[in-house]
């Protein structure tokens, strides 16, 4: 895949900026636990970065199918280091109010509405049909591999030099990332003609969408495990390892260790070709169960970075084959704006999630509401009884496959 000079470039780009941002996470943690050690204040920071995403997801659709989706993920990098900026210079001044960090967590999260549709439509306007599984195997460790290291490294700049450092360098690799996508030269066959109105293309792509049936079924479990599995674990877990674990290295390293997971998942979907993409993602995603258990429990820390680099190779199988069976079925003209709405159906309850797991942990304890998340992902995992689901292919036998 590496030897195609376009979509080497675009791996660089994406796995560029993504270098600087596997850190960031754990110095975002920790500045913010650090102006407010409560687990309220750091899910509304968290929210404060998902809201504005899934408000503006479905416009993001609509300017990556109107123009160019290279321009687009330029832009959103540009934006992101902007932020990141501020966040450290907030950091710096040791004066920062919770609402002010909530202020470029917003601006990150806005820039994401419009990267991640752009992303997710490109692939297939660089490879081929027949490599697509490929191509999103190469971008997930592409995400991945810094998380090995990252947020270990992270842990230790956060105690050592502090979070901003951290966030500068996220900055930093913004911008290179950015100057990386410049030089991606996307085929005229990509461009597609602008709309009488912006009405039209969100009502286009929510029709291309809702037609699809398979498509949006599938949304429904990715909503509820955000809200009930992921809310907590995001939550909840950095409270853990502050509280009982050791800290911002411990969070690190099992962070890291998740990151490590991601990596081999991707490897594996190098080599494997899936045919069930959807059964196959529901029956990975059993492995939350351990990290949610092992952090309600308090297990040492190598215990639940074992338990963490399981979900990372849960984590890589789905973004692969997730978006390989959306590429290879949803016409490319309108694969942004599909995209959108299922990010947004996939994250619409994610804040409410991330706002309240603090305050109902604050009442029942940390311990139930992890336990509860687990209980969760298991009975999710009832999705298998949809004919819709099982009937999901990627070798051509479903007739729609996710439509």
């Amino acid at each position: 895949m590496l030897g195609d000079r376009r979509f080497r470039r675009f791996f660089l780009g994406y796995a560029t900026s993504l270098t600087g941002s596997s850190p960031a996470p754990v110095a975002m943690t920790f500045a913010v636990l650090d102006v407010d050690a409560s687990p309220t204040a750091l899910g509304l920071v968290f929210a404060s970065g998902v809201v504005p995403t899934i408000v503006l997801l479905p416009v993001g659709g609509v300017l990556a199918d109107r123009v160019s989706r290279r321009a687009v993920m330029v832009g959103a990098d540009l934006v992101c280091a902007a932020a990141q900026f501020l966040f450290a210079v907030l950091v710096v001044t040791g004066t920062a109010r919770l609402w002010e960090l909530m202020v470029p967590a917003a601006v990150r999260g806005g820039a994401a509405a419009f990267y991640q549709p752009a992303l997710s439509a490109s692939v297939p306007d660089l490879v081929p049909v027949d490599r697509l599984q490929r191509a999103n195997s190469f971008l997930a460790p592409a995400k991945s591999v810094p998380e090995v290291a990252g947020p270990a490294l992270a842990g230790v700049l956060v105690a050592v030099g502090g979070s901003a450092a951290v966030l500068v360098i996220d900055g930093a690799t913004y911008l290179l990332g950015a100057v990386f996508l410049a030089g991606v030269r996307v085929p005229a066959r990509a461009a597609t003609a602008r709309r009488p109105s912006i009405l039209v293309d969100l009502r286009e792509g929510w029709d291309a969408f809702r037609s699809r049936r398979r498509l949006w079924t599938g949304i429904v479990r990715p909503a509820l495990w955000n809200l009930t599995v992921v809310a907590p674990f995001l939550v909840l877990g950095p409270v853990v390892a502050r509280e009982s674990l050791g800290g911002a290295w411990a969070w690190g390293a099992i962070s890291a260790a998740q990151g490590a997971g991601a990596v081999l998942g991707g490897l594996v979907l190098l080599r494997v070709r899936v045919r069930r993409p959807l059964v196959t993602i529901v029956l990975v995603q059993l492995l939350w169960v351990l990290p949610l258990g092992f952090l309600a429990l308090r297990a040492p820390v190598p215990v639940v970075a074992v338990a963490a680099f399981a979900v990372g190779v849960s984590s890589s199988v789905f973004a692969t084959l997730w978006r390989t069976a959306e590429q290879t079925h949803v016409p490319g003209d309108v694969l942004s704006r599909v995209t959108s709405y299922e990010l947004l159906g996939a994250f619409a309850l994610g804040p409410v999630g991330l706002a309240a797991a603090g305050p109902v942990a604050a009442v029942v304890g940390i311990g139930p509401v992890l336990w509860f998340a687990a209980a969760c992902q298991v009975l999710t995992s009832a999705v298998l009884l949809l004919p819709d689901v099982r009937a999901v292919r990627l070798d051509g036998r479903s007739g729609e496959g996710v439509g």
